[in-house]
């Protein structure tokens, strides 16, 4: 096993290097009580910069994924907010990423030669392995117990692979729900007429090296497969926007999960995020218009291209269609990056206020930057806030946009900007919004707003 990790040293010289540009620039276009702390690239190598896909966080730390592997971030009170601490080599897109103790899950959709994070098997596995459904891809777990030195341990092999997953967290055995479905032809294992469905892993709660690929699926036909899934463990549900509709379950016996809805919405052209308020009460799903290629974007608050929409799932078994909110604005045409533009919605999380009649969505928004919109009337969605960097400068591709503990984190698919650090004013202390202990993972909510 071969798995370069960065010194700890070489990061800071690296990050410290990059300070200058760490608080925006005058360009950048955003509201007045939405501000940029930071801005630092994913070191996945001397040099080689990481393009970045999903978070996920424990105390201090926060996990990034890359489709270069694991990098691992410790959080700071003040400047310079964010330092990269660890990474561990790993190749293979797109590094969808949850944590469990001292374990990170990282997820592989690409057709590689072999499972270990070795050169040879993180190459590309030619014509014949990947039609022959003999290529690997799926399920790496990694030790972070060192965060500077995390470490590769296993790797599980998925039919399909894992474009994402999502964890349901338990006392004695936990679950991972992987999500993938047929993105080109990849073997008898893995094709549009058969996969259909979510696959599980099972593993012992305290020893995740453990974890087998169960019989059991969730049949997810019509739809192809499921790109994104929330869990609610104290709830009992969980619900995954699958492609062409989305999917409300009871997961109270979690290796049979009872279907309770299906959601079907002409006008979401591509069930891709889902998340609920911490009570419980609405589901948000996102629309992920084009499925991220560049086109053309809705300008105005009214449109319902790449929307997030808004339900009612008191009774999840009968959710209720309440509103949506598209990015409000056209973006600038800056020389050869026109035509080129993608903003529907996609990543995001449900800020935790401690005043529970108020919702707010952090949201992001590929090259539209990152937003905070007001769903309290989630007839009426307002965005209260947003952030773009300056075009001319940087072509930004964010894909994730979550609040956690008091600032807004950001992971960005262009190597040049990595993680971002955002503060939305009102949000910021534990007085305003709750504040999560042990792990954060954005697909697992609780009620209470807290891990105890």
């Amino acid at each position: 096993m071969r798995v370069r990790i960065i010194a700890v040293a070489a990061v800071a010289a690296l990050l410290t290097g990059l300070s200058a540009a760490s608080a925006g620039t005058q360009a950048d276009e955003h509201t007045k009580n939405l501000t940029q702390k930071a801005l630092v690239p994913i070191q996945a190598d001397k040099d080689v910069k990481g393009q970045g896909s999903d978070l996920a966080f424990k105390d201090d730390l926060m996990i990034a994924g890359s489709y270069e592997g694991l990098g691992i971030f410790k959080i700071l009170k003040g400047k310079p907010y964010v330092k990269q601490i660890g990474f561990a080599f790993c190749p293979g897109g797109q590094g969808d990423v949850s944590v469990l103790g001292d374990y990170v899950f990282f997820s592989v959709d690409s057709a590689l030669v072999g499972p270990k994070c070795t050169t040879e098997d993180t190459a590309a596995a030619g014509p014949d392995q990947y039609g022959s459904g003999d290529a690997w891809e799926g399920i790496r777990i990694f030790d972070i117990s060192n965060p500077a030195k995390p470490r590769w341990l296993k790797s599980i092999d998925m039919p399909c692979g894992s474009h994402t997953h999502t964890l349901l967290p338990g006392k004695k055995l936990s679950y991972i729900y992987v999500q993938s479905y047929p993105l080109s032809g990849q073997g008898t294992d893995c094709n549009y007429g058969t996969h259909r469905k979510v696959q599980i892993l099972e593993f012992p709660t305290a020893a995740p090296t453990k974890a087998k690929l169960l019989d059991e699926s969730i049949d997810t036909s019509p739809a192809i497969g499921c790109h994104d899934i929330t869990t609610f463990p104290d709830r009992k549900i969980m619900a995954g926007a699958c492609i062409s509709q989305s999917m409300i379950w009871n997961i109270k016996d979690p290796k049979s999960p009872e279907l309770l809805a299906t959601i079907y919405n002409p006008r979401i052209q591509i069930h891709h995020s889902t998340a609920m308020t911490w009570d419980g009460k609405v589901l948000i799903l996102g629309d992920e218009t084009g499925g991220a290629a560049a086109g053309g974007g809705p300008g105005h608050e009214d449109s319902q291209t790449g929307a997030a929409w808004f339900y009612d799932v008191s009774d999840p078994a009968n959710p209720t269609e309440l509103g949506s909110h598209s990015y409000p604005r056209q973006p600038p045409s800056p020389g050869s990056n026109a035509g080129r533009w993608r903003w529907t919605n996609h990543n995001f999380n449900v800020i935790p206020l401690r005043n529970s009649k108020k919702y707010l969505l952090a949201v992001s928004y590929y090259m539209g930057g990152i937003a905070v919109v007001d769903f309290t009337d989630p007839s009426n969605p307002v965005e209260v806030a947003h952030y773009k960097i300056d075009p001319n400068e940087v072509q930004q591709d964010t894909w994730s946009s979550y609040w956690y503990n008091g600032r807004i984190y950001t992971n960005d698919h262009a190597s040049q900007l990595g993680i971002g650090v955002y503060e939305f004013k009102g949000t910021t202390t534990p007085d305003t919004t709750h504040f999560f202990k042990g792990e954060m993972n954005p697909q697992v909510q609780f009620d209470g707003n807290l891990r105890p």
